[in-house]
């Protein structure tokens, strides 16, 4: 094929800044050799192209006009270069000044996309902004510094936080090399002082490029509409990256139902009503993001719908604003606008969007109520507690400011923020305030206003958090029965009432009564809400968690998956409240013993909770510490051990280290290092929790109870038999005060002293107690409820422990049965009784029968916990015993070796059930003959137990 010649046109296309025309220069310079004529051409408008071609033309004697220039280049056939630079201008047309011909070589640069139109193909060129390395040496060239680590990282902060832009870059680099005062290390904070002054410093250079950083903005944004410039100075006041177009949208979609009228500043409501024009007109959005990129301003994110702006420029927009009062007014109530309290997944979704860009507005410290109320509503879907507490701390501050005490902002917003102090776990704080407030609305609004009863209603939720059930009742009852008169019976303010005054009632132990209500309050919101609303869903969640108590787990799994099902279809399956239900049915395949099933839906909770909330979201920490607790059911205990930690330490971050959460997460470690044989460590973390519960939640609230029932255990497992008695009737004394004689934990209590009287030998004490604890528990619970299963296996290891075999043997086959009736024949509780009966047919002698049913239960452990878990490694070693009673001493060497061998790799050495486990072989190798194996084995022992 013959050569054909051709004019090359090469375009380069970037923002101003990016170093276009230094890249040109540089290439120039670098080939000296490659074009016998260069040619630089100023394209920045016509009148600047006119004055360069007159100046070629008199020099060459050719003509001074452009068509004399342009011919005189047609003609020549040397390898000639001309450099068309800064061809920004939409109005110039260039084609009118490069040659018409077949030969030569020309270069654009530009920030218009659409000169790309003019290049050769395949000689267009895109330039970004430099690599971080690349920036860091250009930094420090200009500065004039050494490429030391030191400086190497100080430049790395400097070059990160200009979006590493070539101009920008250098400017600051020379501004450093000339500054005697200005350094590394203070450049940033110099820039965060005098950041127009530093934008606008014109550096001196070789090339003689006269454009600052800020100069070199400013011939780009001057070709914009009046709308469009608007439209960045908005974009101004939020994070640089990532701006979603949705928030414009619902912007001017808004109704204006939830403006407050004497928040409204009216030239800033007018001036966004004809801006957000914009996003009501066909194409006038397209437009202007159009007008935007065409000149390399902004980058769109099509797929997102979604804007970024490089942060250098971001920071020069910022400098245009004149009036930023007006433009400030102007985006708060668009962002206002754009955040309606909305309930649906799409709600929570786009408000999650917009955590950044509150943030920025957090930091500039705009005050007003509209302001206050979206951040603050934005920030607590994010869970940024702490930030919203310090939104509503200003927010009252303001509202008793412009407001004035009593009126109803005030209020409210003193509400808000004892609601957040709840969830900051600082309850004594929000019922100061709370008391306060319903004084407040009982002196300005009347006993009977709406207001005051949510007030009611809301200091009774925080009696209940301290542990104040019976004072929680009394008022919950109260304000049930005045929205009932005030607002009738089936107002969804009077269902919520009946809700909470259920929840206490199952706090309280009267579960009958929570059942009832429970049922009731879901038929009405059924009827007056639907049965679609989230109130409803809410209810039936609430009746499947009764269920649960009650031991009626088909019901309420059943109830729960109805509940999911629904939520996703309702919510969206990102919907917080979705995400709730997902892990309360997660919970119930726990305690149903479906493990498995467990851990894959709380692994899935968690994995859409951090994409959803974030990692450090309260949710988010919820999720990883129940599925800690799967974990530890699963026998996994290093895995739980590992995430405990992990969820405790970032409790400790995010809620402090005080709130209660945080000290359930201590609560919830030490009982696995509890199960995983350290009880030393337990110990010294249940009780440090134990003192803080102490201190923030009260002497007699539940969960110090619940702290002092469980350091009683670690006592007890430590052969510390007095001290857990002491505990244990203390713990006792005060659960049948708080919660009364037939609450299921003070039931608990009593089963636990029990066990402790056992270990201290005291049989007729613990025979006495069981036996009333059985009572109770069928009367309270009922004759099927898994505590009543429980109380009948433990009677029935106390009448074995008297010696009292057949009256074991009758107790743990009616207790058998029952288990495999209500639980399944799989549940793990259901797998104990066979084991506990094994055990009793072998203290009769019946060691065929022993033997077939632990080989059964051994069967059945290892399908349902799996191979590694502790009570499979139980079973393990109860088998080689009955082996070993039936003579068959190799089998039990073999069984025993191998849990040995397991229990050392899942419990480690020094487990107390590791340690029983070498005791054994030992005994099984003296009883061999292996003497050598049994010595190193007892040696061996002795060694760890020290």
């Amino acid at each position: 094929m013959a050569f054909v010649p051709l004019l090359h046109v090469v375009t380069i296309v970037a923002k101003g800044g990016t170093g276009k025309t230094q890249v040109v220069l540089r290439y120039v310079s670098e080939n000296p050799s490659r074009f016998l004529h260069v040619w630089f051409f100023d394209a920045t408008s016509d009148a600047t192209l006119a004055a360069d071609f007159k100046k070629l033309g008199k020099a060459t004697g050719i003509g001074e006009s452009v068509d004399d220039v342009r011919d005189f280049l047609g003609r020549m056939h040397e390898d000639w270069l001309v450099i068309f630079d800064n061809a920004d201008d939409p109005k110039v047309d260039l084609s009118k000044y490069i040659p018409q011909c077949d030969h030569g070589n020309v270069i654009i640069t530009s920030r218009l996309t659409e000169v790309h139109q003019m290049a050769s193909p395949g000689f267009h060129l895109d330039f970004s902004d430099l690599e971080q390395s690349e920036a860091v040496d250009l930094l420090l060239k200009h500065a004039h510094k050494n490429s030391d680590n030191d400086n190497r990282q100080l430049a790395s902060d400097i070059v990160d936080e200009l979006g590493c832009q070539a101009l920008a870059v250098a400017t600051a680099g020379a501004y450093i090399a000339s500054t005697v005062t200005c350094t590394l290390s203070n450049y940033l904070s110099l820039f965060k002082q005098k950041c127009k002054q530093l934008l606008n410093y014109k550096m001196k250079s070789f090339d003689g490029y006269q454009k600052t950083v800020f100069s070199a903005f400013q011939l780009s944004f001057d070709q914009l509409s009046s709308s469009t410039k608007l439209f960045m100075q908005i974009c101004a006041f939020f994070h640089h990256t990532a701006i979603p177009v949705e928030l414009f949208y619902r912007a001017a979609a808004f109704t204006g139902d939830d403006i407050q009228p004497g928040e409204e500043k009216t030239p800033a409501v007018e001036e966004l009503k004809h801006f957000l024009s914009l996003f009501t007109h066909n194409r006038s959005w397209d437009d202007t993001i159009d007008e935007l990129s065409c000149l390399s301003l902004t980058m769109y994110d099509s797929g997102a719908k979604a804007l970024s702006f490089h942060s250098v420029l971001h920071m020069c927009v910022q400098e245009t604003i004149i009036d930023k009062e007006r433009v400030c007014d102007i985006t708060l109530l668009l962002l206002a606008r754009a955040t309606p309290n909305g309930v649906t997944d799409a709600d929570y979704q786009f408000r999650w969007l917009l955590v950044a860009h509150a943030d920025c507005i957090y930091q500039n410290n705009c005050s007003t109520f509209l302001t206050y109320d979206c951040l603050g509503r934005i920030f607590n879907d994010a869970g940024l507690w702490i930030k919203v507490e310090n939104i509503r701390q200003k927010t009252l501050v303001y509202c008793e400011s412009y407001f004035g005490r009593y009126h109803l902002n005030t209020l409210r917003s003193k509400s808000n923020l004892a609601q957040i102090y709840k969830e900051l776990g600082q309850v004594e704080e929000a019922k100061v305030l709370e008391k306060e407030t319903l004084k407040l609305c009982k002196e300005v609004l009347g006993e009977h206003h709406p207001d005051t009863l949510r007030s009611m209603s809301n200091l009774a939720i925080t009696y209940e958090m301290l542990g104040q059930l019976e004072e929680a009742e009394v008022l919950k009852k109260e304000t049930l029965k005045l929205r009932k008169e005030v607002l009738g019976e089936c107002h969804p303010d009077t269902l919520t009432s009946m809700n909470n005054l259920a929840i206490t009632y199952e706090k309280l132990g009267q579960l009958e009564e929570a059942e009832v209500l429970k049922k009731e309050t879901l038929k009405l919101r059924k009827e007056v809400l639907g049965e679609h609303h989230p109130d409803t869903l809410t209810s039936m969640n609430n009746l499947a968690i009764i269920y649960e108590i009650l031991g009626q787990l088909k019901e309420a799994e059943v109830l729960k998956k109805e509940t999911l099902k629904l939520h996703k279809e309702v919510l969206g399956k990102h919907h917080p409240d979705t995400l709730r239900s997902m892990n309360n049915l997660a919970i119930t395949y726990e305690i149903l013993g479906q493990l498995e099933k467990a851990e894959v839906l709380k692994k899935e909770t968690l994995k859409l909770r951090k994409e959803v909330l974030g990692e450090h979201h309260p949710d988010t920490l919820t999720s990883m510490s129940n599925l800690a607790i799967t974990y530890e059911k699963l026998g996994q205990l290093k895995k739980a051990e590992v995430l405990q930690k992990e969820t405790l330490k970032l409790r400790k971050e995010v809620l402090g280290e005080h709130h209660p959460d945080t000290l359930t997460s201590m609560n919830n470690l030490a009982i696995t290092y509890e199960m995983l044989g350290q009880l030393e460590e337990a110990e010294v973390l249940k009780k440090e929790t134990l003192k803080l519960r102490k201190e923030v939640l009260g002497e007699r609230h539940p969960d110090t109870l619940i702290s002092m029932n469980n350091l009683a255990i670690t006592y007890e497992k430590l052969g510390q038999l007095k001290k857990a008695e002491v505990l244990q009737k203390e713990t006792l004394k005060l659960r049948k005060e708080v919660l009364g004689e037939h609450h299921p934990d003070t039931l608990t209590s009593m089963s636990n002293l029990a066990i402790t009287y056992e270990k201290l030998g005291q049989l007729k004490k613990t025979e006495v107690l069981e036996k009333e604890i059985l009572k109770l528990r069928k009367k309270v619970l009922g004759e099927r409820h898994p505590d009543t299963l429980t109380s009948m296996n433990n009677l029935a290891i106390t009448y074995e422990m008297l010696g009292q075999l057949k009256e074991a043997e009758m107790l743990q086959k009616e207790t058998l049965k029952l288990h495999k009736e209500v639980l399944g024949e799989h549940h793990p509780d259901t797998l104990r009784s066979m084991s506990n009966l094994a055990i009793t047919y072998e203290k009769l002698g019946q060691l065929k029968k022993t033997e077939m049913l632990e080989e059964e239960t051994l069967k059945l452990r290892k399908e349902v916990l799996g191979e590694c878990h502790p009570d499979t490694l139980t079973s393990m070693s109860n088998l080689a015993i009955t082996y070993e009673k039936l003579g068959q001493l190799k089998k039990t060497e073999v069984l025993e070796e191998e849990t040995l061998k397991l229990r050392k790799e899942v419990l480690g050495e020094r487990h107390p059930d590791t340690l029983t486990s070498m005791r054994n072989l030992a005994i099984t190798y003296k009883k061999l003959g292996q003497l050598k194996k049994a010595k190193m084995l007892k040696k061996e022992t002795l060694k760890l137990l020290v």
